[in-house]
């Protein structure tokens, strides 16, 4: 099956169905193209109740996941015209809303669905231990093809791809934003002189 010498089985294929949907953003990301779309189609024939996954992922909303993500949108900031959209969680966030780090994933896709932002950024602090590194976590997404969000990440030791990065830190949150709306502004102005 696609190449890995494996019996495809509806556990292998709803397995591979979950990492193509999740991928795709559910097949509305720039990096959705026909074969996505055919690779989703021979996974439904081969057993994969599409209903019954897009329920097991997106659906069952743990308490603690919608309480972490209320806190998030509670503290939303837009800087220069909105095009910069940011928000922080905080280690009392995550204890006081009960919430896994994991619960975190989703809240920065709120944020770059806002209109008129460029850049979307989730500064949010390491809960787990992580050896002593970076105090906090900055997630990034680009909505503005001028915008290259992994540029931006390297140039803090991060990575990711060009809608899509991510950086450790130990800035604060005024210092992240100001290095953010830096960023923004330099790669803002340099598409326009292009």
């Amino acid at each position: 099956m696609y190449g890995l010498g494996a019996k495809a089985t509806v556990n292998i294929a709803e397995a591979l169905y979950v990492g193509l949907i999740t991928d795709t953003g559910r097949f509305m990301y720039e990096n959705t193209g026909p074969r996505a779309h055919v690779m989703a189609a021979d996974l439904i024939e081969k057993g994969v109740d599409v209903h019954e996954i897009y329920r097991r992922v997106y659906e069952g909303l743990p308490y603690a996941k919608l309480a972490l993500l209320a806190r998030g949108l509670a503290k939303v900031a837009r800087y220069d015209g909105g095009r910069l959209t940011v928000t922080e969680l905080d280690a009392r966030d995550f204890a006081e809303s009960n919430a896994e780090e994991s619960y975190s994933e989703g809240v920065i896709d709120f944020l770059r669905a806002v209109e008129g932002t460029a850049v979307a950024a989730l500064i949010r602090d390491r809960i787990s231990d992580n050896g002593g590194g970076p105090a906090r976590k900055v997630s990034l997404r680009a909505s503005d093809e001028r915008v290259d969000v992994s540029a931006i990440a390297r140039t803090q030791g991060g990575g990711g791809h060009r809608q899509a990065a991510g950086f450790s830190t130990s800035m604060s949150w005024d210092e992240v934003v100001a290095f953010l709306r830096e960023e923004v502004a330099l790669q803002l102005a340099g598409s326009a002189r292009a």
